[in-house]
């Protein structure tokens, strides 16, 4: 049906509503048409008295109006209707991972036209993450929302006092518009992530692996198998795993012995994950194609899990066995002090890695580390964060910190840590009393 007012589109593809008068429309679309046949029948009798036909005047660009080029009209008829939210899919997936549904949380990247906190209009984007369902943010039905696919977008229409009562307080210096414009992408539902990659790939992990269970990443180097199924763009299955009766491998990571897509989803993943990724041509067999199905040009999709990493293998065990952890290597008789969450701290710490290099505040010869707070930015390492409450002042404990968990700038091994506990609030500890009193360095954070 045709929808009771008109958009256009601006140059960044968001539109923008026209307020009209519909009465005044009314009036002056009656009486123009009156005076533009009078003006047709007067320039007629000129014509036929003269024999002449009259030049036409020539307007200048201020009497006529500059038309933006980059302006179009915008045909709402394909957008859908949900409760008083209009809205239409933008881009969505070959193959839907989903889609959300009731008690389901969510990541949407929302843009908007916006105000800075200095006044100036410009275009705004915010990350909200919400539950589905009857009384969150995004309900059920009515918002447009309900049902998107990971990495869907959807452009949807907002009444005033929708926005007004649902969205303003959640999207930050949005404008107030009689009919304001939302592009959402879903980023997140549950554990399941969408990734836009610099060189156009697009990936949805579909089954991560959680943090404390990882105890291994995949760098250059490793030796890798996967089990797979690739798809074409109509849907058709080229080539799987499960057809040849065994994973793809062994291959070399980072020594070009698989298309490029593949390397660059791999690189940083846990032994048992599984993502969905889509491959342009340039990351997949280009122009030339391979074979009878794989065109030249074509973008393929592959669906793929990492089933054995260099000498480990996937199994159920392997998924159920968590990595991170810590035990009481020694612990004082009297526990004097007892780490609390406010409390200013300071720790030495030893770490061996998985070639048996070490590195640590006493291998180093530093200073104990220090001082910092849980309740503010911890240790930077968020393995030994969770090993620091109980702790009492001279007590050691040896933990293992998982890559993901580790210190940012990344590494791919688990690393053993033995840490010590050497001064709460500014009381030390007897045995680790020492003499340099040196702080941690500019940094602020524990260096790999």
């Amino acid at each position: 049906h045709v929808l009771p007012y008109s958009t256009h589109i601006t140059h960044n593809n968001r539109p923008r509503t026209h307020h009209t008068l519909q009465s005044l429309a009314d009036i002056m679309y009656g009486y123009g048409f009156k005076v533009l046949c009078l003006i047709f029948m007067a320039r007629g009798l000129i014509f036929i008295s003269t024999g002449e036909k009259i030049k036409e005047d020539e307007l200048t660009e201020d009497e006529e109006g500059i038309v933006e080029e980059d302006i179009v009209e915008e045909d709402l008829s394909d957008y859908l209707e949900e409760g008083e939210i209009l809205y239409k899919s933008l881009w969505k997936p070959k193959d839907c991972a989903g889609p959300s549904k009731d008690g389901d949380e969510v990541t949407m990247i929302m843009e908007y036209h916006g105000k800075k906190a200095d006044g100036t209009e410009t275009e705004m984007e915010h990350a909200l993450t919400t539950k589905i369902g009857r009384g969150q943010t995004i309900r059920s039905k009515g918002d447009g929302l309900f049902g998107m696919c990971l990495g869907e977008r959807r452009r949807l229409v907002v009444p005033q006092h929708v926005l007004r009562n649902q969205y303003k307080k959640v999207l930050p210096g949005i404008l107030d518009s009689v009919k304001t414009y939302l592009d959402v992408e879903v980023t997140k539902i549950n554990e399941m992530s969408w990734h836009k990659f610099e060189s156009g790939l697009r990936m949805a992990m579909l089954e991560p692996v959680e943090s404390e269970f990882c105890s291994r990443t995949v760098v250059h180097g490793d030796t890798l198998y996967v089990e797979y199924e690739g798809t074409l763009e109509n849907g058709k299955v080229f080539d799987s795993s499960a057809n040849r009766g065994t994973p793809f491998g062994p291959f070399v990571h980072g020594k070009r012995q698989i298309i490029d897509g593949y390397t660059e989803t791999l690189e940083g993943r846990c032994l048992g994950e599984r993502w969905r990724m889509t491959v342009p041509p340039h990351l997949a067999y280009g122009d030339d194609g391979v074979g009878d199905d794989i065109l030249g040009g074509a973008t393929l999709t592959f669906d793929v899990r990492l089933v054995q990493l260099n000498d480990n293998l996937w199994s159920d065990e392997v998924r159920d066995r968590k990595v991170l952890g810590w035990e009481e290597i020694y612990k004082p008789e009297v526990c004097e002090e007892m780490v609390g969450f406010d409390d200013e701290l300071y720790i030495h710490y030893d770490a061996t890695r998985e070639d048996k290099s070490k590195f640590g505040s006493l291998v180093d010869n530093n200073p104990p580390y220090g001082p910092f707070s849980l309740s503010d930015r911890g240790t930077f390492v968020p393995a030994l964060d969770h090993a620091l409450p109980g702790m009492c002042l001279g007590e050691r404990r040896m933990v293992v910190v998982p890559p993901r968990l580790g210190w940012m700038g990344g590494h791919h091994d688990s690393i053993m840590v033995e840490m010590m506990l050497v001064k709460i609030n500014g009381k030390e500890a007897e045995r680790f009393n020492t003499e340099n009193k040196r702080e941690r360095g500019e940094s602020g954070k524990i260096e790999l």
